[in-house]
């Protein structure tokens, strides 16, 4: 059987070891040697004075726990993490945010902002942002992507007028062409 653990020994010292414990005490010497050792300490330790703290002590002691309270405040040792210096920098942010919302941006298609890109064609403002967000997907990407459903290209075609059909035959010769060359 294995020896007494500390826990046991203070079990020992209230009076509250387990029963098969207190069997395993009662055979091994080693077991029983400390808990004499421990007994003799325990009423060395209750026949000593203990001198009762100076008045100022509780007073001092007091101090000193408000003041390591006050230093660690919040649980942090960051001083920029204080509502002094976040107040400061959240309105900044603020300010930041409002100004890039309403400050107008300016256009890309003006030749005097461009970077020496060459510039598209005009188009609309909203078929302008499709394309920059989609960029160049062929029609079968965009008809598995739900883009463009079959059938739709067919269904414009027919509701052309028929000058409408004959430019557009006039601009698909001339793409084929070309594309030949």
């Amino acid at each position: 059987m294995t020896h007494l653990t500390p826990d046991e020994l203070i079990d020992v010292m209230e009076g509250v070891l387990a029963a098969d414990r207190q069997a395993h005490l009662a055979t091994c010497d080693e077991c029983q040697a400390q808990v004499a050792g421990l007994s003799i300490t325990l009423s060395e330790a209750k026949q000593a004075s203990v001198p009762e703290p100076s008045p100022l002590f509780w007073h001092h002691f007091s101090e000193r726990v408000g003041t390591a309270i006050d230093r660690d405040a919040g649980g942090t040792n960051r001083p920029w993490l204080r509502w002094p210096i976040l107040v400061p920098l959240g309105a900044v942010a603020l300010i930041i945010l409002g100004l890039m919302v309403a400050v107008p941006k300016p256009d890309v298609r003006d030749p005097s902002v461009a970077l020496q890109a060459p510039l598209a064609p005009q188009a609309p403002d909203n078929w302008m942002m499709v394309a920059e967000l989609v960029g160049n997907i062929d029609l079968d990407t965009a008809s598995a992507a739900g883009v463009i459903e079959p059938g739709v290209a067919e269904q414009a075609v027919q509701h052309l007028t028929a000058e409408e059909q004959q430019e557009l035959t006039r601009l698909l010769k001339a793409e084929l062409q070309r594309a030949k060359s």
